[in-house]
């Protein structure tokens, strides 16, 4: 990256993680006080990780460039990859799926837009323009499963254990709701959580994949 490229880069990623921060603490502070349980909404728990993984580069990618042998592993790139189809799916989900269901007013919550859009927006562009070293294989689009399945995972642990969230609800987003939907349930106009999974798998591979080939098509127009 040239010196004006290396400059954009470093403020989005500063505003990466100062925005997810600050966004994910109005969320969880915005009743005056800390509600541990806010922590374990998805968009928090993507915030948060794409604010360390970008935190991460910004110190890695100084030290890179004072020494020349030092390499970033690919790994921590794929990480950042994965990581960020996260966030993209943390932007859809809030406007095609909660805003929908649950009405514009949760577009003016404290936080939400910076931890729904600036900070998605902000991270899909620093992948798209400069991530230019990544090396990827067949699995890679794979392993962007991984955050939302191991999320659902343990997010249905705890709704067992006792754990609940806003209005006592037992998950933290009603298409998880297996109390009231069901599992396999297709009734009312309403399916059952295993078909929103089904869902959400399909819509997270077509993301991983969209992100990786736009990304792709670019470095290449620019090796040109």
């Amino acid at each position: 990256m040239n010196k004006p490229e290396t400059r954009v880069h470093q403020l989005l990623g500063m505003f990466i993680v100062i925005g997810a921060l600050f966004g994910s603490w109005r969320t969880i502070s915005q009743n005056g006080e800390i509600n541990g349980n806010d922590l374990l909404y998805f968009t928090i728990q993507s915030n948060l990780w794409i604010a360390a993984i970008h935190l991460y580069f910004l110190m890695v990618e100084v030290y890179e460039r004072r020494h020349e042998n030092f390499t970033t592993p690919n790994g921590v790139r794929i990480l950042k990859y994965v990581l960020t189809v996260s966030i993209t799916l943390t932007f859809l989900v809030f406007f095609f799926v909660l805003v929908p269901q649950l009405g514009l007013f949760v577009v003016q919550l404290p936080g939400s837009m910076l931890t729904h859009f600036w900070v998605p927006l902000a991270a899909i562009l620093d992948y798209l323009l400069f991530e230019r070293k990544q090396i990827s294989s067949g699995r890679t689009i794979s392993l962007c499963v991984l955050p939302p399945f191991i999320y659902f995972v343990v997010t249905i642990l705890l709704s067992v254990s006792g754990v609940t969230y806003a209005d006592n609800q037992p998950v933290p987003y009603f298409f998880l709701n297996y109390k009231e939907l069901g599992w396999f349930k297709i009734a009312g106009g309403r399916i059952g959580v295993f078909y929103w999974l089904l869902i959400m798998l399909v819509v997270i591979l077509f993301l991983a994949m969209l992100l990786l080939r736009f990304n792709q098509g670019i470095r290449k127009r620019r090796a040109k």
